[in-house]
């Protein structure tokens, strides 16, 4: 089935837009960011600190079939990412699912519990089928991150419960994670070093082409993992849904979106500790309150 984005534009963020390609991807593929640093003793021995690790995801297809149709939908795709917001995309909408893992998963264990999945407002109820490939992942520095083929989700819905896994699982996560099919990244950013170059482009203004490169935003991730706030909570009921195709946009003051969402619910309940306390706002920098 075909690939999707979802954004909600900011700085309001209180309406869904989707990109819908009417097709599958040319090509999709990641690599990875690691910053590290080895130390090697004058016996040969090698220790590595690591800090932040990270996805650099490549979406790529070229002469779309829908042409300029399409294409010119992702002129105010590009103004958000480059002003700093971010995306969701899957490479098949109907398979689009993600979802906080319950409590720590422990090496050698085939049985995940997990909480609904946050983002149902925006990417659908989809729940992955048996045969399904899955990423579990932690968030940086020294991320944790692996990949299993389900082999029964008969407890799991779009409002949580469990599945399990064909394989063991590998490592002993002591900090909080998630899961997600393997081709849907529900937060995801432009790097800073594409800021401006055309994610389209055109052979004679007939052939129109995508390429883009993404990274996930791991703080705004996880500020939709409920065990960020003592597991009391789905910050993603904030989430906006799609609006009618026509009439009046929901005008939310920022406050419905992937970005503002979690921000939101820290302002409205200020005795929970904050989660972005240390982190820069392209909100805040463009004054809007």
């Amino acid at each position: 089935m075909s690939a999707k984005f979802f954004y909600y534009p900011e700085p309001d963020g209180s309406h869904l837009v989707e990109i819908d390609l009417g097709e599958d991807l040319g090509e999709l593929f990641s690599d990875f960011s690691v910053d590290a640093v080895d130390g090697v003793t004058m016996s040969g021995g090698i220790q590595r600190s690591v800090g932040r690790m990270g996805e650099v995801i490549t979406i790529q297809r070229d002469r779309l079939q829908l042409g300029e149709d399409l294409s010119y939908q992702f002129m105010a795709l590009q103004n958000h990412l480059d002003r700093g917001f971010s995306c969701a995309f899957c490479a098949d909408h109907t398979k689009a699912w993600a979802a906080p893992i319950h409590n720590y998963l422990n090496a050698g264990s085939f049985t995940v519990q997990a909480f609904g999945n946050p983002f149902t407002s925006a990417i659908g109820t989809n729940t992955p089928a048996s045969g399904d490939f899955v990423v579990i992942e932690t968030k940086p520095p020294a991320q944790l991150q692996e990949m299993h083929k389900l082999d029964s989700v008969t407890n799991l819905t779009s409002t949580g419960g469990s599945f399990t896994v064909d394989k063991r699982i590998n490592f002993n996560y002591n900090q909080r994670a998630f899961a997600r099919q393997y081709r849907t990244w529900p937060i995801l950013k432009r790097p800073q070093a594409d800021i401006g170059q055309n994610i389209i482009t055109n052979e004679n203004g007939r052939l129109f082409s995508l390429s883009i490169r993404l990274v996930p935003d791991y703080d705004t991730l996880f500020g939709f993992h409920p065990e960020t706030y003592d597991g009391v909570v789905n910050v993603g009921s904030l989430l906006s849904s799609a609006p009618a195709a026509t009439g009046t946009l929901p005008q939310g003051q920022r406050s419905s979106g992937f970005d503002s969402a979690p921000r939101r619910f820290v302002r409205e309940n200020p005795n929970i500790e904050n989660p972005f306390v240390d982190l820069t706002d392209p909100l805040d920098q463009l004054g809007e309150t």
